[in-house]
């Protein structure tokens, strides 16, 4: 893992802001996503997490360090060199390369927010739960969003939720979470009633056959 490979996820990442998302917490967003997209495919996102938190707690015991790093004063040369004196040995490839390149990119301020920003993603990922919605027709964006709201807190988790349109289900929605499934749609509820009232119309039919063969041996 390179600055470039980095570097690519940051400008990836960075397309979907516009000028307006120029914030500190935006930018941190940018930055630890980039990460993170990094580690996941190498099956790295926890590890990387671990030693992203033990440099927050480098930070917080010696907060004048990040007061340092955030400087423009001191020169980008001196900081990677005061950044390989401290974490060289200590740090996997990836995470020192990730530190090099807030470095290359004057962001090196920023590392103790992005420590932050990183565990949150992990955490949402391990809290996150596929689901599949069914629907006949297309939902709107506020029927998505009450949807997710429902979801959250019918699953206690995150869901991250796939749309497929099926004309077939008449009307309604069908959804499917892992071994759950929940038939909310019109076909089912036609053919629930149909059943119903075959059953009502079976047992009717058998209760005056009953009736009639009772008649009959009186």
């Amino acid at each position: 893992m390179s600055y470039s490979d980095i570097d690519l996820n940051i400008a990836e990442l960075a397309k979907h802001y516009t000028v307006l998302d120029n914030g500190s917490q935006r930018i941190t967003q940018v930055y630890s996503a980039a990460l993170y997209q990094s580690a996941l495919p190498l099956g790295l996102a926890d590890s990387v997490q671990a030693e992203l938190q033990e440099i927050a707690s480098l930070l917080v015991k010696n907060p004048k360090l990040e007061t340092l790093f955030a400087s423009p004063v001191i020169s980008r040369e001196e900081k990677t060199g005061l950044l390989k004196q401290i974490f060289e040995g200590k740090c996997s490839p990836l995470v020192m390369n990730f530190i090099f390149v807030l470095n290359e990119h004057d962001r090196l301020g920023l590392l103790g927010a992005t420590v932050h920003a990183y565990q949150t993603l992990n955490e949402m990922r391990k809290n996150q739960l596929q689901v599949q919605v069914i629907t006949s027709v297309k939902v709107t964006p506020e029927q998505e969003i009450e949807l997710l709201k429902a979801l959250q807190l019918k699953l206690g988790k995150q869901p991250v939720l796939s749309y497929t349109v099926d004309e077939s289900i008449v009307g309604g929605l069908i959804i499917k979470a892992g071994d759950w499934l929940w038939d909310g749609s019109l076909r089912n509820r036609l053919q629930s009633l149909r059943n119903q009232l075959i059953e009502r119309s079976t047992y009717e039919i058998q209760s005056r056959r009953d009736s009639f063969s009772s008649s009959e041996g009186n």
